[in-house]
C-alpha cells in the first residue's frame, strides 16, 4: 500500500504541476468528445441532394416527383435530360446519386407492364449515397399504390386489386437508424482507447533512465502495486470519460441503454485498464517512450477498423480475423453492443474474461521485464 499510494501521490503532483500531461487527461479528451458529438449531433442525414431525370414527363412522373422531394432524406437538386449529365453532377459532388424515370411510365403502368425507374448513387460515399437511394425508392413506393389505382381510372380500367406492401428493414439495435446512436458508441470507446494506451505510455516512459525503468522500481519498492498506483490516473480518467459520454447519450440526447448499464460501465474499467497494461508492457519491453508511442497508435489507432463493427471480417484474410481477436476493443465493443441491445447479463462473461486477460498476461509480463531491469 505504501508503494500505491507513493506512486499514486507522485503523479498527482506531476500532473498538478505539468499542464500539458493534464490537458491530456483533461482537456484533449474532452475537445474530441465535444467534436464526436457535434458531427453526429443531427442523428440521421436529411435532405441529401438528387439529380432526377424525366423522359416520361407525365402526371405519373410528376407525382413521383413530388413523392421524391417531400422525402425527408432527399430532395431534388437539379432536374438533367440525360444519364450522362446526372453522372457529371454526381462526379463533381453535387448531388447522391439519380432517379430515371423512363418514357412512358404511366401508359406502362396502365396496360400491366412493369416499368422500371432507374436509382443510382455514388458508392464511393457508401453512406450518404445508399441512404440517398434508400430515401428515393421509399418515397417512389410510397407513391406507386396511388398512382396505379389513378392511372388505371384514368384510362377506364378497374383497380389492380393485387395489394402492394412496402418492405421496411430495420437493425433492432438502431430502430431510427441514426448514426448518433450506432457510430458515436462505436467511436467514443476508441478515441478513449488512444487516449488511455498513450498517456500510459507517457506516463511510464518518463521514468525510464538510460532505457531502464530498473532505478523506478528501486525507488518504488514493490512493482505491481507502484504500477497500479502509477497508471491509475490514467485508467480513472478514460473511465470516466466514458461515463460522462454514456450520461449525455442516454440522459442528455434521450436513446436508451436496453441492457445492463453497470456491465457497461464494468467492462470499460477493464478495457482500460488492460489498456495501461499494454502500455507498461510496450515501454518495458521497447525501453523507448516513442517506439512505445509508435506502437500505441498503430494498434489502438487502427483498432475500431479492425473490430468487426463498421466493416465486416466476414471473408477477410486470416490475418485480419486473428488480429481482430487479439485487439481488447473487440472485445469490449461486444459487450457494450449486446448490452445496449438488451441480450441476456450472462453474455457479459466470454468478453469479461477476454479484458480480464488483457490485464493480467501483459500486465504480468511488463513485471517480469521491469523486475529484470531493476536487478
Amino acid at each position: 500500500m505504501s508503494a500505491f499510494g507513493h506512486a499514486l501521490g507522485a503523479e498527482l503532483r506531476h500532473l498538478a504541476r505539468d499542464r500539458w500531461d493534464l490537458a491530456g487527461l483533461t482537456l484533449i479528451p474532452a475537445l474530441l468528445l465535444f467534436l464526436i458529438g457535434a458531427m453526429f449531433w443531427q442523428g440521421s442525414m436529411r435532405r441529401l441532394p438528387i439529380v432526377v431525370i424525366d423522359d416520361d414527363r407525365s402526371s405519373a412522373s410528376r407525382d413521383i416527383l413530388r413523392a421524391i422531394d417531400a422525402a425527408p432524406l432527399v430532395h431534388i437538386a437539379a432536374m438533367r435530360a440525360t444519364e450522362a449529365e446526372a453522372v457529371e453532377e454526381v462526379r463533381r459532388g453535387h448531388a447522391n446519386g439519380f432517379v430515371h424515370l423512363p418514357k412512358d411510365l404511366g401508359a406502362g403502368l396502365a396496360r400491366h407492364r412493369t416499368p422500371v425507374i432507374r436509382i443510382l448513387y455514388n458508392a464511393s460515399f457508401l453512406s450518404s449515397g445508399s441512404q440517398a437511394a434508400s430515401g428515393a425508392e421509399s418515397a417512389v413506393q410510397a407513391a406507386a399504390a396511388s398512382l396505379v389505382v389513378d392511372q388505371l381510372s384514368g384510362h377506364a380500367l378497374p383497380p389492380d386489386p393485387t395489394r402492394r406492401f412496402a418492405v421496411e428493414a430495420v437493425p433492432l439495435n438502431n430502430a431510427a437508424s441514426s448514426f448518433e446512436w450506432f457510430l458515436s458508441t462505436l467511436i467514443y470507446p476508441a478515441v478513449l482507447h488512444l487516449v488511455a494506451a498513450v498517456t500510459s505510455a507517457m506516463a511510464l516512459g518518463r521514468e525510464l533512465e538510460g532505457r531502464s525503468l530498473g532505478g523506478w522500481a528501486a525507488r518504488s519498492g514493490t512493482i505491481v502495486p507502484a504500477l497500479f498506483g502509477k497508471l491509475l490516473p490514467y485508467v480513472g480518467a478514460a473511465s470516466l470519460w466514458g461515463i460522462a459520454w454514456l450520461l449525455f447519450v442516454t440522459l442528455g440526447r434521450g436513446w436508451r441503454v436496453e441492457g445492463s448499464v453497470a456491465a457497461i460501465v464494468a467492462g470499460q474499467t477493464l478495457f482500460y485498464l488492460g489498456t495501461a497494461a499494454i502500455s507498461a508492457l510496450l515501454v518495458a519491453a521497447t525501453r523507448e517512450t516513442a517506439t512505445a508511442l509508435s506502437v500505441c497508435a498503430v494498434y489502438a489507432g487502427s483498432a475500431l477498423a479492425y473490430a468487426g463493427a463498421t466493416l465486416p471480417l466476414n471473408g477477410g484474410s486470416g490475418f485480419a480475423r486473428f488480429w481482430s481477436e487479439v485487439l481488447p476493443l473487440t472485445h469490449y465493443l461486444a459487450l457494450q453492443t449486446g448490452q445496449l441491445g438488451g441480450q441476456d447479463v450472462a453474455t457479459i462473461f466470454p468478453p469479461i474474461l477476454a479484458l480480464l486477460a488483457y490485464v493480467l498476461v501483459p500486465g504480468a509480463l511488463a513485471w517480469l521485464l521491469i523486475r529484470r531491469q531493476a536487478r
